[in-house]
């Protein structure tokens, strides 16, 4: 369908809704741009494509995003999550590190692939379309007048080709474990190891075996984030949401694709997966607990956590992620490991010389 014909059709689809909803004041439905809309960096947009934008803008997004961009839109009650706030100008997967505004290159992914688990669905519709509702996304918050797009991450070369199964045992004690070099995404994503690998993994990392444990450690749970329902006049959260962060066995990852699915009208490869998991993991997730991790672990444990969440995907929802988690559940009640004895002192406390060697003839 031409960009005209369907930009006609969101015209007559504004109308049929207003005449459905009886609408007496047709014209707060109307948003006409008549000057360029300034942007930071000196860029400006031209009104055409604003106002292309906020026609296309009502007819595929309204219903979730409502006709003020503030995610409240009639279709938006008891959607989990709730729909985007674009007053905010908070994108949880921007493609740049987390706190930075995202790229137009972003913002067309997620609009054109959707978010699986989410009720944003792919939308194919053409791409001059895609490019004015990008457009206008930027007139609904403004931290679009006052910050640029941040540098959009890049993805290394993977160091783990190959060799597969090495980049999963590692990444299993990177994920599990904070400190030195390691994520700890286990404090808040459910846990996959048995205690004893954990508690065997930190003495490694740290020096010291973990004693305590979590008692609701291989389910997450809810976490408050940054994701406004409410704001005030300046855009500030009043109600946050609260959500869960994915359990890689059962949850959809959303922005990584079943390999052997059709996207963007190719075969999705497990290679591809991998690139779209590095992409989320390295920026981290803005509003959330997630942090920008890339240039904050080395590369290698970066890409190890992506194959290690990978190998975790591939059973989702499948007897033997529902097998995992019951064997990790009826784990018997933990024991710390015993303090090793301590070494022995001279009167003066230093440490005592050790016992010379001897023995009969």
């Amino acid at each position: 369908m031409s960009a005209e014909r369907s930009l006609g059709a969101g015209a007559l689809a504004l109308a049929l809704c207003l005449a459905v909803t009886g609408c007496k004041d047709p014209d707060r439905y109307r948003k006409e741009f008549t000057e360029p809309y300034a942007l930071a960096g000196g860029k400006t947009l031209d009104p055409a494509t604003l106002n292309h934008g906020f026609e296309a803008f009502m007819l595929y997004c309204y219903a979730c995003h409502g006709e003020k961009g503030d995610g409240r839109g009639p279709s938006s009650m008891g959607m989990r999550p709730p729909p985007r706030n674009f007053h905010q100008g908070m994108f949880k997967f921007g493609g740049v590190a987390a706190g930075q505004l995202p790229t137009d290159d972003a913002l067309d992914r997620i609009i054109r692939r959707g978010l699986q688990g989410t009720p944003m669905l792919p939308w194919d519709i053409p791409a001059v379309e895609r490019k004015y509702l990008v457009a206008y996304l930027k007139t609904l918050s403004p931290r679009w007048k006052e910050e640029e797009a941040g540098t959009p991450i890049e993805i290394s070369p993977d160091p783990w080709k190959g060799k597969e199964k090495d980049a999963v045992a590692r990444g299993s004690e990177v994920y599990h474990i904070a400190g030195q070099d390691h994520a700890g995404c286990a404090g808040c994503h459910a846990s996959y190891a048995t205690r004893q690998e954990i508690s065997d993994w930190e003495k490694k990392v740290n020096g010291a075996p973990k004693e305590e444990f979590a008692e609701e450690m291989y389910r997450t749970a809810l976490r408050e984030t940054g994701y406004a329902l409410e704001t005030d006049e300046k855009g500030e959260p009043t109600k946050v949401v609260q959500q869960l962060p994915p359990d890689f066995l059962f949850h959809k990852v959303k922005t990584a694709y079943p390999v052997g699915s059709t996207v963007d009208g190719q075969t999705y490869t497990a290679e591809m997966q991998r690139e779209d998991l590095y992409r989320t993991i390295a920026a981290g997730v803005d509003g959330a607990a997630m942090p920008t991790w890339k240039g904050n672990v080395p590369e290698e444990n970066l890409w190890a956590m992506v194959y290690y969440v990978q190998s975790l995907m591939e059973i989702r929802g499948r007897p033997e992620a529902v097998a995992m988690r019951e064997k990790l559940e009826a784990q018997p009640k933990w024991t710390p490991p015993a303090p090793a004895p301590e070494a022995p002192k001279d009167e003066k406390g230093a440490p005592a010389p050790a016992p010379k060697g001897g023995g009969s003839r």
